[in-house]
């Protein structure tokens, strides 16, 4: 893990911090965004142009790929086949929130979830690849998992899957299509998308219409597909904050004991108040007779006083 502590200075001492940063950030943007459940997106003028989905729903089939879930399970992640785990148990309790907002459609595109955190080597990749798989082992959804972080692609390292026609090829070709790009797994219910070839205009790319139109069809085009983006760091570049502006939901991973809470603060400002904000602590050690759950709540969701202490330690 890198080495960060010049950085973040005195590490987060337990959940509390967490939860006043995201409570001083709540009364500070309170009344002042779109209310929840009226449509937050609103303001979002749907881009013009030409589709980026073939006429043919089936069409992304054409593309299989096969995990070796055997030498995932080896490194410690999540398998359809270990479903009664303890890891299961704390992805369970993460994506429980992020259900229930798609559900209710609090925002609009709800489907749309970012994964991210302040600094690197806090978790983020581990945690957007364990809550894909569990996500794709309920009964009513299909997975869409969008490796977006471009410069460490660590989601297709560890599935094994190597660097070929991904997301950035999709926004820098307007004749390739999204069934060009999209892989379907051994895993039933999970298809995956790679960064594509690197690019020194990343972020303008992101940035672009085409970005807009891309992520309007992901979230318009299937009613029942969570769309999962793993992005950089929010502090390590500027293409995170600008995928945070297209998403309906993002979860912030944040390293016990390491993350300095003045980090957290700047990082979540990053994340527009028109996005479902939620937080998990990672990599916390667990005290006699704590329960073993990770902690995650959403700004604005919960009552930040309802404590969750957090344990996951990848």
């Amino acid at each position: 893990m890198r080495d960060d502590e010049g950085r973040r200075g005195k590490g987060l001492e337990g959940a509390s911090l967490i939860e006043r940063a995201a409570e001083r950030l709540y009364k500070d943007r309170k009344g002042t965004g779109p209310a929840s459940g009226s449509g937050s997106h609103a303001h979002r003028k749907k881009p013009d142009g030409a589709a980026v989905f073939s006429s043919t729903e089936g069409s992304e089939s054409s593309q299989h790929v096969h995990i070796d879930l055997d030498a995932l399970a080896a490194h410690g992640y999540l398998t359809p086949k270990s479903m009664r785990s303890q890891l299961a148990e704390e992805m369970r309790l993460i994506k429980r929130t992020v259900v229930q907002t798609f559900w209710f459609q609090e925002v609009d595109r709800a489907n749309l979830i970012m994964v991210s955190s302040a600094f690197p080597g806090e978790g983020k990749s581990f945690v957007s690849l364990n809550l894909a798989i569990s996500l794709a082992c309920e009964v009513d959804f299909h997975v869409l998992l969008v490796d977006a972080d471009f410069e460490r692609p660590v989601i297709f390292d560890r599935l094994g899957l190597g660097r070929g026609p991904g997301l950035m090829d999709l926004l820098k070709n307007p004749d390739l299509d999204m069934s060009e790009i999209i892989m379907r797994t051994n895993i039933d219910r999970l298809s995956v998308i790679g960064p594509g070839s690197r690019d020194d205009m990343s972020t303008e790319l992101l940035a672009s219409q085409r970005m807009q139109q891309i992520a309007q069809e992901m979230a318009d085009r299937y009613p029942d597909r969570l769309i999962i983006f793993d992005t950089p760091p929010l502090l390590s570049c500027s293409e995170p904050a600008v995928l945070a502006e297209l998403m309906g939901q993002a979860v912030f991973v944040v390293e016990a004991d390491s993350t300095q809470k003045e980090a957290i603060e700047k990082a979540v400002e990053l994340v527009p108040s028109t996005c479902k904000l939620g937080l998990v602590l990672n990599k916390s050690t667990p005290g006699l007779g704590d329960k073993h759950y990770p902690y995650y709540g959403y700004r604005g969701y919960r009552d930040v006083e309802d404590d969750h202490p957090a344990t996951e330690k990848r």
